[in-house]
């Protein structure tokens, strides 16, 4: 059995200032270091055997500060990149409703083959993400039954889409999936693309609790 710990980045400046940031390298806020550290704290006494990142410092900066009760080799994948929002990448919300060509493009969410333009298509990202989860598992997955865990830091797009990926659901759907900022998902994986979801959304340890991660 392979356990997936799979996991937002904490609040970042784009979040907060409302601001389509896919591939934008931005940092996290104070708020966010303040969340990342109590992921950190809850993660703390879980065994974990192998941390993966994006390569954006949003999600770079929160895996390292869950790694310092690890002391893991943090693995950077760029395949766990959010999607690229093209000409709408640094743009508010109200920038994006004001652009030239935005009626052409306001439901590009639904239509997962429509790329904005200069950016990808969430058709595009569900490869590459895929990409990257098969090459994961071929990695650490033990067919001898042997279990690991494997942490993954990645953002609110790529999440939807593992979960999606693991529950077989349509790629226009994967967006009523909520991501909050430190979000903790966990996907189990056994042989043959066999995937059990256990949890979705889960940010009690924002809210002072103690939680298992079980």
């Amino acid at each position: 059995m392979l356990k997936l710990l799979i996991m937002r980045h904490a609040e970042s400046s784009s979040n907060v200032e409302n601001l389509f940031s896919g591939h934008q390298d931005v940092g996290l806020t104070k708020k966010g270091i303040w969340q990342a550290e109590q992921l950190a704290e809850r993660l703390a006494e879980t065994k974990i055997d192998v941390i993966y990142s994006s390569d954006l410092k949003r999600a770079i900066s929160t895996a390292n500060i869950i790694n310092k009760k690890h002391q893991l080799t943090l693995n950077v994948e760029t395949l766990f990149k959010e999607i690229h929002f093209g000409d709408w990448e640094g743009m508010c919300y109200e920038e994006v409703y004001a652009y030239s060509d935005y009626e052409n493009y306001r439901n590009w969410w639904r239509q997962p083959h429509i790329a904005l333009p200069g950016g990808e298509s969430i058709a595009e990202v569900n490869q590459r993400v895929t990409k990257g989860l098969k090459k994961l598992i071929t990695n650490h997955y033990n067919s001898d039954g042997q279990d690991k865990t494997v942490a993954i830091v990645c953002h609110g797009g790529v999440a939807k889409i593992m979960i999606g990926i693991a529950l077989d659901i349509p790629l226009e759907r994967i967006w009523y999936i909520s991501q909050y900022s430190t979000a903790l998902n966990i996907i189990l994986y056994e042989n043959q693309d066999n995937y059990y979801v256990k949890k979705v959304n889960d940010t009690s340890h924002l809210d002072g609790k103690v939680m298992v991660v079980d």
